[in-house]
């Protein structure tokens, strides 16, 4: 081996080396833990939000507080998810709120208060949660507040359907219809509600 490439080698070896001895951006852990998870490998994800949720990391606290929601990658502990939702919710984070809200709004582990739900999905709506402004521009329309609201309602659902939510656009185009006259679609808000 010639003495340039030997050095080259020796250079790309030695660059490897640091590289892996450089701790993980705490973005770069959340990344590789989002991408374990999505491929079914919860265990793997949850050994890395972990010590970030007991850090007070507030994403990882909603991560692993999903995580003990469904009982993948750990034990299902309500009282635990709704812990971690919680500390995350109040930290700001966008997903903790939502994950929050959706628990008031199902009764799940909580009892079931739509104004709760309403209140912790607001925040997430305004936090750029996409599911978040769906949900409270239909809560809206339920008239959760103690009466429809309309203008909010559409505004919501609009900014949902913008960043990609379908749901939200088929709500916003069977409302139009019915201001025609002219929908047969359910307004029965629950099934619009239901699920993650």
């Amino acid at each position: 081996m010639q003495p340039t490439t030997a050095r080259w080698l020796f250079v790309a070896v030695l660059g490897l080396v640091i590289w892996r001895l450089i701790p993980l951006s705490t973005e770069q852990e959340l990344a590789a833990a989002n991408r374990a998870w999505r491929v079914g490998h919860f265990e793997q994800a949850t050994r890395i939000w972990q010590p970030l949720a007991e850090q007070g990391q507030a994403r990882a606290q909603a991560l692993m507080g999903w995580s003990h929601e469904l009982g993948q990658g750990s034990e299902q502990d309500l009282a635990q998810a709704l812990v971690l939702y919680r500390q995350s919710a109040e930290a700001g984070d966008a997903f903790g709120q939502y994950r929050l809200g959706e628990l008031y709004l199902r009764g799940v582990g909580v009892p079931r208060d739509l104004r709760i739900a309403f209140q912790w999905m607001d925040k997430a709506a305004r936090n750029g949660d996409v599911p978040a402004m769906l949900k409270v521009g239909v809560l809206h329309l339920m008239g959760v507040n103690g009466r429809v609201e309309m203008v909010e309602a559409k505004q919501w659902l609009y900014q949902a359907s913008q960043k990609g939510n379908k749901l939200a656009l088929r709500v916003l185009q069977e409302l139009a219809l019915a201001q025609e006259g002219r929908s047969e679609f359910d307004f029965n808000w629950q099934p619009l509600l239901g699920g993650a």
